[in-house]
């Protein structure tokens, strides 16, 4: 019975020499589990930055779009505007010639006045004759120049 309890006693501290091993091992699990739980803790916290990132990536390029929609709504303004602004410079232009015609229209209409009154008198001009003439020809004038003003304003807006 003695070697019975020898044995056992042997069995015993072998069983103990494998508990100690066992809970060496345990406890190297165990730490490694706490590293592994760390690491995991990281990287969730790294993915939280990056949704946070995506987020803020997101919200830019939102705010680009509407920057891009506001552009293009300004371009079509301004497309707009051209166009108005050249279909008024064409009438501009039109007014000027017509304005040109006229006065050219009133040089000649004074030219011939002259030319008419020359060959109904038939003789030289007596002062009244010059006087009235010079009535004429400053009121042709004065229509002259104010068509001349005209076209130089209607210039100025082009």
């Amino acid at each position: 019975m003695e070697e019975i309890l020898k044995l056992l006693l042997e069995e015993v501290k072998g069983l103990k020499g494998d508990i100690q091993s066992l809970k060496q091992g345990q406890q190297q699990t165990d730490q490694r589990l706490d590293r592994m739980e760390s690491d995991i803790t990281g990287i969730k916290s790294d993915i939280t930055g990056i949704n946070s990132n995506i987020t803020g990536i997101n919200s830019d390029i939102a705010g680009i779009k509407s920057d891009i929609t506001s552009i293009n709504s300004d371009i079509t303004d301004l497309k707009t505007t051209v166009s108005n602004i050249e279909g008024q410079q064409m009438e501009n232009s039109r007014i000027i010639h017509a304005l040109r015609h006229n006065s050219e229209e009133v040089n000649a209409q004074l030219h011939n006045i002259g030319h008419n009154l020359d060959v109904l008198t038939g003789k030289a001009a007596t002062k009244e004759d010059v006087s009235e003439l010079n009535a004429k020809f400053d009121v042709l004038n004065n229509r002259l120049f104010q068509q001349e003003a005209a076209i130089h304003q209607l210039k100025a807006v082009k």
